[in-house]
């Protein structure tokens, strides 16, 4: 992507990047792309319902939002014996509406079919287990994204393996792309793995560039392109 604007860096282990310089974005899924968390809250609190225990506590309703899911049964029913959990979560998934209440965050698919149509690399980076692809299909965005890093194709963030197998994928370098996440766990792993991060709705993060809105990045980045010579 061309263009002359600098994002500044806070952190002294992420390097400064110039728009000139950018060739893919690595997006989290849930609580970036996908706004999941009233269906993780909710498929989380029936199975604890189930179970005969209390709702989840602040601190847990963080915690499964970005752990991956082996991680957020073990936290959510510490001490249960796995063979009852796991006929709980059978018995709950054949019928327990999560689709219904994902949604695309606003202003994003605007922003990708923008970025597609320079053939701009985009992939994905999450602690998500089951198939992405449904999720992608779900929503008709599949056609934006290769390749999908996963917690069944890549140790989980905050272990920086998922991102460094996207940049062999591309053949980029980690000043080339940024990586789009909500989290501890991805302000970790791109750290860890050199990439600048850019902070959604997450104030608190150590990160190059915080925004609120997909429709606020995407006209950040056109100006950014419009203004070049």
């Amino acid at each position: 992507m061309r263009g002359r604007a600098v994002y500044r860096t806070w952190s002294e282990n992420i390097p400064e990047v110039s728009l000139s310089e950018l060739k893919g974005l690595i997006f989290d899924c849930d609580g970036v792309l996908l706004n999941s968390r009233m269906a993780n809250v909710a498929f989380y609190n029936e199975l604890r319902h189930m179970a005969l225990l209390p709702p989840l506590s602040p601190e847990e309703e963080e915690f499964v939002h970005m752990a991956t899911y082996a991680q957020a049964l073990e936290r959510i029913f510490m001490g249960m014996d796995s063979s009852r959990v796991a006929v709980l979560v059978e018995k709950l998934e054949g019928h327990f509406n999560y689709y219904d209440l994902l949604k695309v965050e606003d202003g994003l698919i605007p922003m990708l079919s923008w970025l597609h149509g320079f053939n701009f690399h985009m992939g994905i980076c999450t602690n998500r287990v089951s198939p992405l692809e449904d999720f992608l299909s779900l929503f008709d965005l599949e056609k934006y994204f290769s390749p999908l890093q996963t917690a069944s194709n890549s140790r989980p963030k905050p272990s920086p393996d998922g991102l460094l197998k996207v940049l062999k994928k591309w053949r980029l370098q980690p000043g080339e792309v940024a990586y789009i996440g909500d989290s501890r766990v991805d302000e970790a792993a791109a750290t860890a793995a050199g990439v600048p991060f850019w902070s959604f709705r997450n104030q608190d993060l150590s990160a190059s560039l915080h925004f609120d809105d997909f429709s606020e990045l995407h006209g950040w980045l056109r100006l950014a392109v419009d203004k070049m010579p």
